[in-house]
């Protein structure tokens, strides 16, 4: 006997899309960060940049995620 399996609470959907914020930014910064050091910039602005298009990103894919609809197959065979 198979039990059905059970759709994952909210609480852990949501928690797990904020640990993808959080890693996608913290690259992001980290990346943009190592740039300004490797090719030793004044102004941080590889650390700037990085870190808005990952905050970009980090929001796009949380809106995409949070708004998916999943099909029901049913209805497409028919």
């Amino acid at each position: 006997m198979s039990t059905p399996k059970k759709p994952p609470k909210a609480y852990l959907k949501y928690s797990g899309i904020a640990f993808q914020m959080i890693a996608i930014i913290g690259f992001g910064t980290f990346f943009g960060a190592h740039l300004d050091k490797k090719y030793a910039t004044e102004t941080p602005f590889y650390t700037l940049i990085f870190s808005l298009l990952s905050v970009f990103v980090a929001l796009g894919l949380t809106i995409r995620q949070v708004t998916y609809k999943p099909k029901n197959r049913n209805e497409s065979e028919s």
